[in-house]
């Protein structure tokens, strides 16, 4: 496989010259493989930005977990995430769909010179993001058949689509 990272627990170390920022938030990491995104008091737009190393193109599929989503959240655009260019003026705002308790988010988006990746939580309360993955659509599908049902990696769970 070519392209498969795993964007936490530090991308300092995964991806070279990768850095997360915050906007309007607070960001904590947590065991091992997580991040939890505190929205600032009065925040608009809440998020963790992940800026990749360098741009990638092509087809990508990225996923995570979310963790301690109570209904009645209330969120910015109704966006989970925000994928952007290295100039930071083209994205794609990938949904969260309503997702209440944990669960296991998967999306596939084309993209020229992706390098920043917005986490968003809502505005009135935290969230949880662990196990988050950036890889090719092709990869996507061979690392599903490495293994079998994905049962052992997600607890027989597989990310919804959106």
């Amino acid at each position: 496989m070519s392209l498969v990272t795993n964007l936490i627990p530090d991308p300092l170390l995964m991806l070279p010259n990768s850095a997360i920022s915050t906007y309007q938030t607070t960001v904590q990491h947590v065991d091992p493989d997580g991040m939890i995104v505190t929205p600032n008091s009065g925040a608009v737009n809440p998020s963790a930005d992940i800026r990749l190393g360098e741009p990638v193109s092509g087809d990508f599929h990225l996923n995570f977990w979310v963790s301690q989503v109570p209904e009645g959240s209330r969120w910015h655009e109704n966006g989970i995430c925000y994928v952007s260019n290295a100039a930071n003026n083209w994205g794609v705002l990938l949904p969260h769909d309503n997702t209440s308790g944990n669960t296991f988010l998967g999306f596939d988006f084309h993209m020229d010179d992706a390098q920043h990746i917005q986490l968003k939580c809502p505005l009135n309360h935290p969230l949880r993001f662990s196990a988050i993955n950036l890889m090719t659509q092709a990869d996507w599908q061979e690392y599903k058949k490495l293994v079998p049902k994905m049962d052992a990696l997600y607890g027989g769970l597989m990310p919804l689509q959106n």
